[in-house]
């Protein structure tokens, strides 16, 4: 018979993951706890659909090592997916997070691999839980950036919502120079705080 754990022993082992977490970051000089993400919804979407044509990549990545083979990719043709995956990862938005986390960390897989190819160490990569690992990264990486536009506890609607999400992407796409601001505008941010993340 199964036993299930209480809420108190939930919040307990969450509590002390969290103290863990915090310990080590601190030990890398860094805050206790990560800046908060801070890239707005709309613009999150925009920077999920730009990272959307990573998902096949992946896929057929994940598709090799699931075969048991491990092949060099040249990463550095993906760099623009890393850029902008960084942004992503720090949307407010929690599918957009989610992408934009996910796709740095099957890039991470990619360079991992092709540097024990480099070294020949590729007996040293565990497949079976690479595979299983990019599994998860793909799964995140095909979330829809378009569910983070409902705010559950707000009085609107979920049509409402939507709606005024979709304008405002629709607004940001349409306007060039309002688009750059805002882009360029959270990438000043990020470059402040990229070191405590």
């Amino acid at each position: 018979m199964m036993a299930f754990e209480s809420i108190e022993d939930i919040r307990a082992r969450t509590e002390e993951l969290r103290q863990r977490v915090a310990a080590a970051r601190i030990a890398e000089g860094k805050p206790p706890e990560p800046p908060e993400n801070f890239v707005p919804i709309p613009l999150g979407i925009i920077l999920a659909e730009e990272l959307a044509p990573f998902y096949k990549i992946a896929v057929q990545y994940a598709a090799v090592i699931a075969a048991g083979s491990l092949v060099r990719v040249d990463t550095s043709r993906l760099e623009k997916y890393r850029e902008t995956a960084k942004l992503a990862s720090m949307s407010v938005g929690v599918n957009v997070g989610l992408i934009g986390s996910s796709v740095k960390r099957a890039l991470h897989t990619m360079d991992k691999i092709n540097e024990a190819i480099e070294e020949g160490r590729e007996d040293e990569i565990d497949t079976r839980r690479e595979m299983r690992m990019l599994n998860h990264f793909v799964r995140n990486i095909n979330r829809s950036p378009w569910k983070d536009g409902i705010n559950h506890k707000s009085e609107e609607p979920p049509y409402v919502q939507e709606a005024a999400i979709k304008a405002e992407v629709e607004r940001l796409k349409n306007d060039p120079e309002a688009y750059q601001a805002l882009l360029d505008a959270a990438w000043r941010r990020y470059r402040e705080i990229e070191h405590l993340i």
